[in-house]
């Protein structure tokens, strides 16, 4: 009789340390989730404007404002406008690696905006508009780069991965 008690000490003390075991491990901390950018939240600004013979970028910074941390895609929302008179639609091509970014206002984002210049007219497009959108679907406009329209070569624009940190493209881990 003794040898039967034991032995089911021993099993339920087993049971017990099992159950608080996986108790713990369910009850380890999640991760808490960043809420999503709106245009509220941040500012948005155009710098280092490069060009060469026929090769054009500039780079578009997005600055959480102050006490706010929100999350981004790393594929850019962003669209180009063009005249009304300009039927054809301006060709983007948008780099990601998929994931999302966590946005602050000590760790900006950065993404590239490249595009030609064109070389004969039958191959020019006009750009005149920049919208960046964010994932509650907010939106702003403005100009693309300068006042006006731009001639582009009617390939489109390339717009590279969002990086993050304070300097252009020194990656944070995220």
């Amino acid at each position: 009789m003794r040898r039967r008690t034991l032995a089911t000490a021993v099993v339920a003390a087993l049971a017990a340390t099992i159950v608080t075991g996986s108790a713990m491990a369910s009850a380890s901390p999640a991760k808490p989730s960043v809420r999503p950018c709106t245009m509220n939240n941040v500012s948005f600004y155009f710098g280092g404007y490069s060009y060469g013979l026929s090769h054009r970028s500039f780079d578009v910074t997005l600055l959480a404002h102050d006490g706010i941390t929100c999350s981004l895609s790393d594929t850019p929302r962003i669209t180009f406008g063009s005249p009304p008179d300009q039927t054809g639609k301006i060709p983007v091509t948008v780099n990601g690696r998929g994931g999302t970014l966590v946005l602050r206002p000590d760790s900006p984002l950065h993404a590239t905006v490249r595009y030609s210049v064109p070389d004969a007219p039958e191959n020019k497009a006009q750009v005149n508009a920049l919208q960046l959108a964010m994932p509650d679907g907010t939106s702003r406009s403005t100009n693309f780069l300068f006042p006006g329209t731009t001639d582009i070569y009617k390939g489109g624009i390339l717009v590279t991965s969002w990086e993050t940190g304070i300097g252009m493209g020194q990656a944070e881990g995220v």
